[in-house]
């Protein structure tokens, strides 16, 4: 049996808490009874936090029967009888019959997709009653596995599409093993009962039925009698009786030794008579295999090394009961006995009882310990449980050791100087800990709260042997967070194996949580060495170091080895973001109020974006950066971003993580940036790098042109250069600066719109891109919808049918900046067309894209454990790591990976190489034909590295082994030492040789090992006569004399550093193999680059093909000399909305700025009016026909092909939208200020070649203002801008007074009305859906109150109060019109007929 000693073997415990105190019952003191008249199966009384509770018994069972399930005497076939005489009756407690497909689960594991059927051999499928009744399920695996699952883990399955499998769902699993088992049981689902039935074909055993007893429990364990102990539980509890002697070697010895514990299965049924251990299984992320380590801390061996509440270091025992390693619930401690003759503490009694020391009476389980047995299972999911429920924690009335000290007591803290909370400079970073209570901690605990004082908002995970330790308030987080189980004792204390650290650390920084690595950096020899060599030490100085080794937070994860891998294709931004005022004077820009500097990194890519632009009143270029890059972390100064900057932060990032820095110590300006990139060497290739030389090409250019050697930043760079060091500190900060800066990969951001400025004119010029703020991907849920935020039902996911994640990222980057030029969208169309054309090679390689990994992600990551920097001095290459095994199979799976993803291309080339002469898109043609190519080839040629890396060495081997051996021409310092090795070799055996013919002797041969290696035995007979001077007596045997040379001294020493350099290569080849071939890192990102492009290209194929209805080539038509913009749609339909609630979806025509247009109603032909004014009754249709045109028009410059008959345009440079009604309650905005800041933007921005969408501007006011504001905008876009605009409004009036002119279009969304007449209660309306030229006569608003279910009666009543109202505004209009007329001097009686007749008919 293993033993392993850890720091939970010297913590020291406090008496325990007021709550759980209290005189102990009668069944506790009570005399043990009979060793005959107990069960093993028998209850446990509970007793204070007892760790283990056991099982209640079924009432009215007798006791020969519990005996007899358990007995060792009894047969298999008396089991299986003891056994089916407990089985529930199906009806009373299960709604699940043989057939069903459900949602199952085993304790410790994920939700899974499984199949209920009767067991092979018992022919049944429930088991057990009551709380214990379980159900017998069949895995959809590969291959099928099945097993009982307790009835509690069966759920309804209801199919791929059901809320609960969606992302955020409560059976979400983004493993591609869940992902596969959720296919088979979605096809499974669709079939009969007995076709279901026909697929269980497992009949293997479960795990359970290893144990014949063990058919009916959720979480078993039995204990025996005294006489039933194993023996190494004897020993471990005479070691208890020796500790208290021991407590002053403890301080000497060295920390965990993990020896791993196997059992066989045939083991574990011949020791049914012992104690039972409970496992609880954590899978890792990482690796299907886990540890086999049990943790036991060795009962005879201690270290100083340890963590504690400061009080009591004496009253401390091991754990009796083993646990899993990869369990997160550790056994806690019971209390040591006190010495002999010592009175009891007076709650000993109703805590000392361990699982191996059961009552012989016991008493009845309560309700209250039954329900706290859950807390010993993993969770199912990482929702916050309370932590009174769970074992060893205290009551709800508890106070911890930590709550208790006044120092840390919110409202009392001070910051690392010591600073109070209300200091404006106060650091909640930081906490200062008092000298004196640091002074009475146990060593280990001294340094966790050394670390926590530099780290307070930080979840520490402190390493401790194989295990992951939380002390006070950070167990108290991990407990409530991930469902963790507190140790006993009076100070909060959790835990969890090494190699679950992935799974927990991840939980964690979602749910925005900080968490810091702290790895022990040193071995317990290492430690006692460095002791050895120092003078006098101390007992602070016999533990083993440990250092902070990596600090994970939401917006700096790389998805290292030991963090797992990311299930999500979009990328998580890092912004650091700087705010000035803007310039003044000449150079100010109008318009313009404030400059920001911005950088923002993709930590899992490394890839960096550094810009400075100014930007006006709305922050609309910040908004439309958030929007594009979405951040999940924001750094800011303090004090620095304005009140307008934090108001659009608050309502853009309500979600996304928020921290201040403090100016110039951590927000660095800008000449402290440079002079810490030149410093540092990020970017240097070995030697030093020429003066001015060490930046990026990107960072060169915000240099000053005058300083040679680049420590002056250039003119209008000084807030991008700020932003910068504040990402380059706190990167420092989480100790990944040095794999991530290293890659030099940085872009120089730029707006969209600022590259969108053309000549004089406002013409289209090459490379402008179409603009889409923040609030249009928003209106017109381009990317989330607006109801849930995910991507239901948006454009994006119509869209994307990318293979790749690399492709997808791609996809939504053409999504936020489609283009302006036409020829490029023609282009983009052409290679569409081209893909068409081919669905052979097309199918082929759409296949092959499924293979390919996130080579993006794999190529950062490969830098990183190549990275020369990182292995010098960085934490983590000195940390000690148990699994290490485990990571270096990791890190060469994904090595390997990358290799089969990159020959992947290779072979794609090789399928599409025949069709590439034939493509019209020049697009197409770059991405496919290789560099050099008469084509203008852009893919790099990587068959001669693929072919050199696939001989590297062995892979089948090294991803068995963990380990890399280079073959023979391939590392030159390892071939080197082999070269050395083998001509020493020869050397000493032609020295050998020579020694036989001196002697004469054949028998001589080389004898020894390690250093005494190569000593020439003599045979005794022979060295009385023949030895040469030179040769120097080692070592003598029974008729043999050894003996060593000066010359063989020589070959030795030569053979022993050849020996040492060849380890060394050996021990440093997975790094250097991983540099090596991140050297080629442009060749490798260029090929993924191409590969993206034509993922999204076939993307766009697939959609144009596959789209319901007639899909159509948009056409656009773009003439410098055209003055009139146009737009034509035929036959359009919303690309997001395949029905709707009547059926087919009705497609519309929607012509503006085109000749041949007629206004039915004012006869305007062949007029080219600019603005179409969009009427309907409410629910029409009108705001779907608006986002419909805008969506056709980002999908058309996308170089898609639209749902429609045709579609021609020119070119739209912009896209503006003022779509439905809400506020920012986060910025303290109304309904109406949104409504007026958007239109303000407008306004602002728009030019001759946008497209404005405006919906019921001025509905957030009085009627009269909002009428007034809308035609006075309306006034200006169709007669000043000259843009494309569709402006829906109620306002009837404003219809009227726009319908004579010539700027200003009508159309209508056409209803039928069937018994119109005065009492809305009788009318009839269904709506058509059809866009149609004129006005609409009313809004139909008592139709929607009628539907929305608003009483008739107060329909009635504003019925009555519409007609007075309309009495009113015609009788006023009249009057108006009279007035006009009399001041006409030559008004007569037919002027004023048609006046009379509408006051008569008033």
């Amino acid at each position: 049996m293993s033993k392993q000693r850890t720091l939970f073997s010297f913590f020291t415990k406090s008496p325990p808490l007021s709550s759980r105190g209290g005189k102990p019952g009668p069944e506790a003191v009570a005399a043990p009874a009979k060793k005959d008249d107990i069960s093993p199966r028998q209850p446990v009384k509970e007793n204070g936090s007892e760790a283990c509770k056991l099982r209640q018994s079924p009432p009215k069972r007798p006791r020969t029967t519990a005996a007899a399930s358990t007995s060792p005497f009894f047969t298999k076939a008396t089991r299986k009888e003891v056994a089916s005489s407990r089985t529930a009756a199906p009806s009373q407690a299960c709604d699940f019959v043989p057939g069903d497909v459900v949602w199952a689960k085993l304790e410790g594991y994920p939700w899974w997709p499984s199949l209920v059927y009767n067991h092979p051999t018992a022919n049944e499928y429930l088991r057990g009653k009551g709380k214990s009744l379980r159900i017998h399920v069949q895995f959809f695996d590969d291959p099928p596995t099945r097993g009982w699952v307790s009835v509690k883990y069966a759920k309804k399955y209801t199919g791929l599409d059901a809320k609960e499998v969606q992302r955020g769902g409560v059976y979400f699993s983004g493993k591609p093993e869940i992902q596969r088992a959720m296919i088979e049981a979605d096809r499974a689902h669709q079939k009969s009962r007995e076709k279901r039935l026909e697929l269980a074909v497992c009949t293997e055993p479960s795990e359970p039925e290893d144990e014949d007893d063990n058919v009916d429990e959720d979480v078993e364990m039995e204990v025996g009698d005294q006489s039933t102990v194993s023996e190494e539980d004897k020993e471990n509890k005479s070691g208890e009786d020796k500790e208290n002697n021991d407590e002053e070697d403890k301080e000497n010895n060295s920390e965990e030794e993990i020896r791993p514990r196997k059992r066989s299965s045939r083991a574990a049924r011949s020791a049914s008579v012992k104690a039972k251990r409970r496992r609880v299984v954590v899978e890792s992320d990482s690796e299907a295999e886990s540890s086999e380590d049990e943790f036991k801390p060795d009962q005879h061996e201690g270290s100083s090394d340890e963590c504690s509440s400061g009080v009591d270091e004496k009253n401390i025992s091991e754990p009796e009961i083993e646990t899993d390693p990869e369990s997160p619930v550790k056994t806690p401690f019971k209390r040591k006995r006190g010495a002999a003759g010592a009175p009891a503490p007076p709650v000993a009694k109703s805590t000392s009882i361990s699982p191996l020391e059961v009552p012989r009476r016991p008493a009845p389980l309560s309700k209250g310990t039954k329900s706290r047995l859950s807390a010993f299972s993993a969770p199912d999911t990482f929702e916050c449980q309370a932590a009174g429920g769970a074992s060893g924690s205290p009551s709800s009335t508890a106070v911890w050791d930590h709550e208790r000290l006044e120092w840390l007591k919110p409202g009392r803290r001070r910051d690392g100087k010591r600073r109070r909370e209300g200091d404006p400079d106060y650091d909640g970073s930081t906490l200062y800990v008092p000298e004196d209570f640091v002074s009475k901690c146990t060593p280990g605990m001294r340094r966790w709260w050394e670390l926590k004082s530099q780290m307070l908002d930080t979840v520490i995970f402190y390493k401790v042997g194989k295990f992951y330790e939380l002390y006070h308030m950070d167990a108290v987080c991990a407990v409530s967070e991930l469902g963790l189980t507190y140790m006993k004792g009076s100070w909060a204390h959790s835990g969890f194996p090494e190699i679950a650290f992935g799974r927990f650390s991840d939980a964690l920084v979602q749910k925005g949580y900080k968490v810091g690595r702290v790895e022990q950096t040193e071995t317990p020899e290492m430690m006692e060495a460095r002791c050895r060599a120092t003078a006098y030490p101390t007992k602070f100085d016999r533990v083993v170091r440990r250092e902070v080794c990596r600090i994970i937070t939401k917006g700096t994860q790389t998805y290292s080895v030991l963090d797992g891998n990311s299930s999500e294709s979009c990328s998580n931004y890092l912004l650091c973001l700087k705010e000035a005022p803007a310039c003044s004077g000449n150079d100010a820009v109008p318009g313009h109020c404030r400059s920001y500097g911005v950088c923002f990194v993709d930590t899992s890519m490394g890839k960096f974006h550094v810009g400075q632009f100014a930007d006006d009143r709305h922050c609309s270029r910040l908004r439309m950066l958030v929007a594009h890059h979405v951040p999940v972390q924001v750094l800011v100064e303090k004090g620095n971003p304005s009140a307008e900057t934090r108001k659009v932060m608050k309502g853009c990032l309500f979600s996304a993580l928020q921290e201040a820095l403090q100016a110039g110590g951590q927000f660095w300006d800008a000449r402290k940036t440079l002079k810490v990139l030149a410093e540092e060497g990020y970017f240097s290739e070995g030697g030093r790098e020429a003066l001015g030389a060490h930046l990026p090409p990107a960072l060169r250019g915000m240099v000053s042109e005058t300083d040679s050697l680049g420590l002056t930043p250039g003119e209008d760079w000084e807030l991008a250069l700020s932003a910068l060091g504040a990402c380059v500190f706190y990167l420092q900060r989480c100790l990944v600066d040095q794999e991530l800066l290293s890659m030099g990969n940085f872009e120089v951001y730029v707006p969209v719109d600022v590259t969108g400025k053309g000549p004089v004119g406002g013409h289209i010029r090459s490379g402008q891109r179409l603009v889409l703020d923040g609030v249009t991907l928003t209106n017109l849920e381009v990317l989330r919808n607006a109801t849930t935020g995910c991507r239901e039902g948006t454009l994006l996911e119509q869209l994307d049918r990318c293979c790749t994640y690399f492709g997808k990222r791609l996809l939504k980057q053409w999504l936020c900046a489609p283009l302006c030029d036409p020829a490029a969208i023609e282009d983009r169309l052409h290679a569409v067309e081209d893909l068409m054309a081919v669905p052979g090679p097309t199918a082929e390689m759409l296949e092959l894209l499924k293979k390919v990994p996130d080579l993006e992600r794999l190529l950062s990551r490969i830098h990183s454990l190549g990275s020369p920097l990182k292995s010098n001095d960085h934490p983590d290459s000195r940390a000690v790591l148990y699994e290490e095994t485990t990571y270096s199979k990791k890190k060469i799976a994904d090595f390997l990976s990358a290799l089969e993803g990159f020959k992947v291309f290779q072979e794609l080339l090789r399928v599409v190489e025949p069709s590439v002469t034939g493509f019209k898109s020049k697009l197409l043609k770059q991405i496919l034909s290789l560099k050099g190519t008469g084509a203008d080839g852009l893919f790099p040629d990587l068959s001669a590295e693929l072919q050199r890396w696939g001989a590297a060495f062995d892979q089948q081997k090294a991803r068995n082994t963990g380990v890399i051996t280079p073959k023979a021409g391939f590392d030159p310092d390892y071939d080197r030492a082999l070269a050395d090795i083998k001509e020493t070799e020869a050397g000493l055996q032609e020295y050998l040789e020579k020694q036989r013919k001196r002697l004469a002797c054949r028998a001589v041969v080389y004898w020894g090992s390690g250093r005494n290696r190569f000593q020439l035995e003599v045979p005794e007979s022979m060295a009385d006569r023949h030895v040469p001077e030179e040769y120097e007596l080692k070592s003598t045997k029974k008729g043999f004399k050894r003996y060593w040379t000066k010359a063989i001294e020589r070959l030795l020493e030569a053979m022993s550093g050849a020996e040492e350099r060849r380890d060394a290569a050996l021990q440093d080849c997975m790094r250097r193999l991983f540099y090596n071939f991140d050297r080629n890192y442009k060749d490798w990102q260029a090929a993924v680059d191409c590969i993206a492009v034509l993922d999204v290209l076939l993307s766009l194929m697939h959609y144009s093909q596959s789209g319901e209805g007639s899909m159509c080539r948009p056409v656009v038509s773009y003439d410098a000399d055209r003055t009139q913009p146009f737009l034509e749609l035929k036959g359009s339909r919303h690309p997001c909305i395949l029905k709707t609630f009547q059926g087919d979806f009705i497609p519309n025509d929607v012509v503006i700025g085109c000749k041949g247009t007629k206004d039915l109603e004012n006869g305007h032909g062949d007029q080219q009016a600019s603005c179409l004014l969009v009427t309907g009754p409410n629910m029409g249709g009108k705001s779907t026909l608006m986002r419909q045109v805008g969506l056709l028009v980002i999908m058309a410059q996308m170089g898609c092909y639209v749902p429609a008959e045709s579609c021609k345009f020119s070119p739209v440079d912009r896209v503006f939208t003022r779509l439905g009604a809400s506020d920012r309650i986060m910025s303290g905005e109304s309904t109406f200020f949104v409504e007026l800041s958007e239109t303000s933007s407008i306004l602002q921005h728009a030019t001759q070649h946008s497209l404005v969408l405006l919906d019921e501007l001025g509905r957030g006011t009085a009627t009269y203002d909002g009428t007034a504001i809308a035609s006075a905008v309306v006034k200006e876009l169709a007669e000043n801008t000259k843009c494309r605009t569709l402006f829906s409004t109620h306002y009837h009036s404003l219809v009227e007074d726009f319908s004579h002119s010539s700027a200003v279009s009508l159309g209508h969304m056409a209803c039928m009305v069937e018994n119109e007449c005065d009492d809305p209660s009788q009318e009839t309306i269904t709506f058509l859906y059809k866009f149609i030229d004129g006005a609409c006569p009313k809004s139909y608003g008592f139709n929607a109150a009628r539907l929305a279910n608003i009483p008739e009666e107060i329909i009635q009543k504003g019925h009555k109060k519409a007609e007075e109202f309309e009495k009113t505004t015609a009788s006023l209009r009249l009057f108006k019109e009279i007035c006009s007329l009399f001041e006409d001097a030559d008004v007569n009686l037919l002027k004023l007929q048609p006046v009379l007749k509408k006051i008569a008919k008033i």
